[in-house]
């Protein structure tokens, strides 16, 4: 009786429907028969009061002694069942059939025999059982567990398959490096490797495309035949195709209508783990055709039962250090499991497809730059989609001559999906790479996908910049936060005392270098050799135990096997054209374009951390880089051919739009009545480019931001430095004619020397705050776009009016130009700047008079003017 009350009555619906059709029902049935009948209400005599109450209950409701005794009551069922009592004692041994004419036998039967009953027609209302024929759409470990342990000679024989041909592969290999002929044989050997991995099926495939796409794994010779597993995988013939395409476009003839022909269909363009494609017309449209393989979810689900089968019995060996790997390798398969399973359903890749060209069309960052093919028509094992023009990665031609500027723009892309849209394409080897003519990049096969939280995302983001700017200590409650390690660590201080130097050491190898592992690897071995040689290794691995052992120890969240995966092959492209490519790197430039446009209360902290780096004033080498990670990113993305390509960009044979309408006029004043509001003078688009204007807009917007805020600080410090500067520029230019000047001044500063007097009046802090003008103003030059930074911290002593002088003419000619873009936030800007201005310049001569001063003058009139403005600031 576990199943739902309207289940069975539905079910007594059923069989009443039944009993009518049955002809020439006879009254009665035996005596036998009805007694059992009638006594199962009685048979819960046993159970506790409520279950009988239950039972008796359920019992009346459905009427099922009369349902019962209406389908006894036939006389070809009631001679039937006659025959079969008299002749089971007859074919019984002899204690059973003794047992079977106890009287007694006859009460426990009765329930029994209803309840078989029930259970039987319930079966037959449900239908067959799937998990027993069939295997899931999606990942579901107790089905696939279920359909293969009925079928152990499959399990059997694919188990000896594999063990048998990998072990023999193993051992060729051993005897070259036994025999010294490793080196000779290699390539043979790599070439055995691939059809090995093509024979053994789509699981295999899978797993190898992933080292195919770092070139810092393998050999040579297994790099190159590995990479035609990304799209050159061994096709499956035409019959097969054609019984895969009838079954998802059923109809007489349909197929044909549909494609006009079957011409399109004798050979496949390209064939890889899950199926291979073809190309068609489709009512004159050119179309991409996927047929999945024959059996492919029979040969998946398998060898992921039969390795993580493996992987359980290996997780209970006695020596705890393989163990516990094993353990590690069937939560990792569990992890990796689902993705794959749904990547077999292209209705699902299809849905897929769809929502990533909605995020792309919803952001403005990529959609000009990234291309999604509309799907036609989809099915369980086809998928009809948009043919798009242009070459893949992994061809010959534009695709692989561009190959570095492909992956800049491919990395930036990614970053968006990541961390903007939090919809991330989670295969993204060279095979599915479009280098579209117009240098536009084509995105395919949307089988693997994985979503990012929106919190996930800014904390990434936290984790990137604390990771590029060396902040070591934050990093370690960014790797708290993205569930990398246990919360109580960070708060401990003795764990992070512990934890942060080897975690810096860490870090430092993995991202400041090359991203190439065999590099990393070489580091961390001499890092391990010289912790040993000091005698520190064995004491840093007891105290990280005893910190495991409180905490819990470092582990890898189930949402990152995806991205982890992603990634690493995106740097594996990467490192294909550049041995010194650095994800991190690479990545910063998005992060630089959220820190300076997002108004998020954790996006400011951020910022604000980033740029005073611990200090009072901001960082110039941060603004330095923030403004060449910020240009990169821009033009790259949004701006026209031009910057696109001086950003380090593909290469397209077509003009893009930058988004920005340029006069044709060579006058920098306002647009002209009538004009577009985004329009700017063609000498403000020569003076600024798409990442200048961008950012002049995100500074003054007339909301305000926490950037603007940011920016008029600095500005009031810089203006009042700069007009310190001209007074002390004016005195140099005067020579000794400026000795009016300098009496009193030297006289109310207290400062004996000409010397002394310059530098109360131009102090390092206000030399800094110059450098920092100079810095603020070459934000919205092309030099912006450069992609350099400073590499250290520029001394402030050289800066003078002299030499801002030229910046400040090239501000002042965009400007002129910008009113279209800035002007409805400029008015705001500047009455918040002339007011924090206006008491700024007041604070700044009381400081000067009570610091410089050590005369009665100077400290009563600087002690007055104190007071006046701590008296304005107060209302």
């Amino acid at each position: 009786f576990a199943v739902s009350l309207p289940d069975l009555a539905d079910l007594q619906g059923q069989i009443e429907g039944l009993l009518k059709s049955i002809p020439n029902p006879a009254a009665g049935a035996t005596e036998s028969f009805a007694a059992a009948a009638h006594s199962a209400a009685a048979a819960s005599q046993g159970l506790a009061p409520g279950v009988q109450a239950a039972a008796r209950d359920i019992f009346g409701a459905l009427h099922l002694t009369e349902v019962v005794d209406r389908l006894l009551a036939t006389p070809e069922l009631r001679v039937g069942l006659d025959s079969l009592v008299a002749l089971l004692p007859a074919e019984l041994p002899g204690q059973l059939a003794v047992l079977l004419a106890d009287p007694a036998f006859a009460t426990a039967a009765g329930p029994a025999a209803v309840g078989a009953a029930v259970v039987g027609l319930l079966s037959l209302k449900r239908g067959r059982q799937t998990w027993l024929e069939e295997l899931p759409i999606r990942y579901n470990g107790p089905w696939i567990q279920a359909y293969w342990a009925r079928r152990p000679l499959t399990l059997i024989l694919r188990f000896v398959e594999v063990a048998f041909r990998i072990g023999s592969f193993s051992t060729a290999i051993e005897f070259d490096k036994i025999f010294g002929t490793e080196e000779k044989n290699r390539p043979e050997r790599a070439i055995a490797a691939r059809e090995l991995i093509t024979d053994l099926g789509p699981t295999f495939v899978k797993i190898t495309q992933v080292w195919a796409s770092r070139p810092d794994i393998l050999p040579e010779e297994y790099q190159k035949e590995f990479e035609k597993l990304l799209e050159q995988v061994r096709p499956f013939g035409k019959e097969l195709a054609m019984k895969t395409l009838r079954r998802n476009i059923p109809g007489d003839g349909e197929l044909e209508r549909m494609f006009g022909g079957l011409k399109d269909f004798e050979t496949p363009i390209a064939a890889a783990s899950v199926g291979q494609v073809y190309k068609a017309m489709v009512n004159g449209r050119e179309v991409a055709v996927k047929v999945q393989r024959p059996d492919v979810r029979e040969t998946v689900t398998l060898d992921l039962y039969v390795v993580r089968q493996l992987s359980s019995f290996g997780s209970r060996l006695p020596i705890e250090r393989y163990a516990a790997q094993f353990r590690s390798l069937v939560e990792l398969l569990d992890r990796a499991a689902p993705p794959f399973i749904e990547e077999l359903d292209y209705e699902n890749e299809a849905a897929n497809q769809r929502q990533f060209a909605a995020s792309i069309r919803g952001c403005d960052l990529v959609r000009d730059t990234v291309v999604v093919p509309d799907v036609l028509l989809s099915t369980r094992e086809v998928l009809v989609q948009e043919w798009l023009p242009g070459k893949k990665l992994t061809e010959p031609g534009a695709a692989q001559e561009q190959a570095g500027r492909v992956v800049k723009v491919l990395l930036n892309s990614y970053m968006v999906q990541f961390l903007e849209t939090g919809f991330l394409h989670g295969d993204p080897h060279p095979g599915n790479f479009v280098l579209m003519p117009d240098g536009k990049l084509g995105i395919l096969d949307y089988g693997l996908m994985t979503t990012i939280d929106p919190e996930k995302r800014i904390a990434f983001i936290e984790y990137i910049m604390h990771v590029q700017a060396q902040m070591y200590d934050e990093c370690l409650q960014d790797l708290v936060n993205l569930e990398f390690l246990p919360a109580g660590i960070a708060s401990d201080p003795v764990a992070r005392e512990i934890i942060v130097p080897g975690l810096a050491s860490t870090l430092s190898i993995l991202y400041e270098g090359s991203g190439d592992l065999r590099e990393q690897q070489e580091k961390f071995k001499k890092q391990r050799d010289d912790l040993q040689a000091t005698g520190k290794l064995e004491e840093l691995r007891a105290k990280l135990t005893e910190i495991g052992n409180k905490y819990g120890s470092f582990k890898l969240p189930g949402y990152m096997t995806l991205i982890l995966r992603a990634f690493a092959t995106l740097e594996g492209v990467g490192l294909r054209n550049d041995k010194s490519f650095s994800i991190v790197k690479e990545c910063f430039p998005y992060v630089a374009r959220r820190l300076l446009t997002d108004d998020s209360n954790r996006i400011r902290e951020a910022l604000r951390a980033y740029l005073y780096k611990g200090r009072q004033r901001v960082s110039v080498k941060r603004i330095d880089d923030l403004s060449a990670g910020f240009g990169s990113f821009t033009n790259l993305m949004k701006g026209n051919r031009k910057e696109i390509g001086e950003a380090g960009g593909t290469l397209a044979t077509m003009e893009r739009p930058s988004g920005i309408k340029v006069s044709s006029s060579s006058s920098s004043s306002a647009p002209a009545a009538g004009a577009g509001g985004d329009e700017v003078s063609a000498a403000t688009a020569d003076l600024l480019n798409t990442a200048g204007r961008d950012l002049a807009s995100v500074l003054f917007r007339p909301e305000g931001n926490f950037l603007q805020e940011l920016l008029i600080d600095e500005a009031v410090a810089a203006i009042d430095a700069l007009s310190r500067a001209a007074v002390l520029q004016i005195l140099r230019a005067l020579g000794p004619l400026a000795f009016p000047l300098r009496g009193p001044l030297s006289f109310f500063l207290n400062s004996p020397s000409s010397e002394r007097t310059e530098s109360v009046i131009l102090s390092r802090g206000d030399k800094e705050s110059l450098l920092l003008l100079r810095r603020i103003v070459r934000l919205t030059q092309p030099a912006a776009g450069s992609g350099r930074s400073s590499e250290g911290e520029e001394e402030p002593r050289g800066v003078d009016l002299t030499s801002l002088l030229p910046d400040l003419q090239r501000l002042a000619a965009a400007a002129s130009g910008l009113s279209p873009i800035v002007g409805p936030g400029v008015e705001s800007f500047a009455r918040r700047l002339l007011l924090q201005l206006g008491s700024r310049s007041l604070q700044r001569v009381a400081e000067d008079l009570e610091r410089g001063a050590g005369g009665p003058v100077g400290r009563a009139v600087g002690s007055a003017v104190a007071r006046r403005v701590a008296s304005s600031s107060a209302r």
